[in-house]
């Protein structure tokens, strides 16, 4: 059952978003995923192919990404990685896999190492190719 945010849960007497049953309600993880949820917003599965010594791929959700954005803008001193033009407002800035995996990010690894922030253009010059070595 989905309750609104103004209805509490029956079982635990809380609003939903601290209740315990619906905060893993809300994850929409399918039964059997092999995704292990690290803490909210933040997924890993392990795979023989991950970049990372560790051998997991992340997935972040939309506020997790944002918030790795916002301080890889602070990181690069507010410049697009790609050309070097300062960012002048927050419109039209992604973020972009350093070495993306697979059409569509299909196979994407969300760490904040393999993040960096650019400007649209760049972005859609750049596209899913790797940076050149």
């Amino acid at each position: 059952m989905i309750l609104s945010p103004s209805e509490r849960c029956p079982l635990h007497k809380q609003k939903p978003f601290t209740c315990p049953c619906h905060r893993v309600q809300g994850r929409k993880m399918q039964k059997g995923s092999r995704w292990e949820v690290v803490r909210l917003g933040v997924r890993r599965i392990r795979d023989e192919f991950a970049d990372h010594p560790d051998g997991y791929r992340y997935k972040l959700s939309h506020a997790e990404m944002r918030k790795v954005l916002l301080k890889k803008i602070e990181e690069q001193d507010g410049k697009c990685a790609g050309c070097g033009k300062a960012f002048e407002t927050l419109i039209g800035i992604s973020p972009d896999h350093i070495k993306p995996r697979g059409m569509n990010a299909a196979r994407r690894d969300d760490r904040a190492e393999n993040i960096q922030a650019l400007c649209d253009a760049c972005q859609y010059e750049k596209g899913s190719r790797r940076p050149a070595a």
